[in-house]
C-alpha cells in the first residue's frame, strides 16, 4: 500500500499496475471528497454558530479550511468547537397556536 502513496514522488523508478489515468481519476475523486467534507463540516459550523450567537464566519472558515487542508488537525478544531461553543441557543418564542395547514 505505501507504494501507491509514494507513487507521485517517483521518476523513473518501480512502475506499479495502475496507469496515470486511473490515478488522476483517483486523485480527482479524493479531491472532491475532501471538498465536499469540509465544506459540508463548514456549513454545520456557521449554523450552529449562528444559533449560538458564536463568530460564525470566523469558525466556519477555520473549520472548513483546517479540514480541508489539514485533515487532522481540522477534525481537532471541529471537537474544539463542539467543547468551546455555548449552551444556550437563540429560539424562536412558542406560542400557544397550533401550525397552519401549510405543514
Amino acid at each position: 500500500m505505501s507504494q501507491y502513496a509514494l507513487l507521485p514522488l517517483q521518476a523513473g523508478g518501480e512502475t506499479t499496475g495502475i496507469d496515470g489515468t486511473t490515478m488522476l481519476i483517483a486523485m480527482v475523486i479524493g479531491f472532491i471528497i475532501g471538498v465536499v467534507i469540509a465544506v459540508g463540516a463548514a456549513y454545520w459550523v456557521y449554523k450552529d454558530a449562528t444559533k449560538r450567537e458564536n463568530n460564525e464566519l470566523a469558525w466556519a472558515i477555520g473549520v472548513g479550511a483546517l479540514l480541508f487542508l489539514f485533515f487532522p488537525i481540522g477534525v481537532i478544531a471541529l471537537i474544539a468547537y463542539v467543547i468551546l461553543r455555548s449552551d444556550e441557543t437563540t429560539t424562536e418564542p412558542m406560542t400557544g397556536e397550533t401550525a397552519s395547514g401549510e405543514w
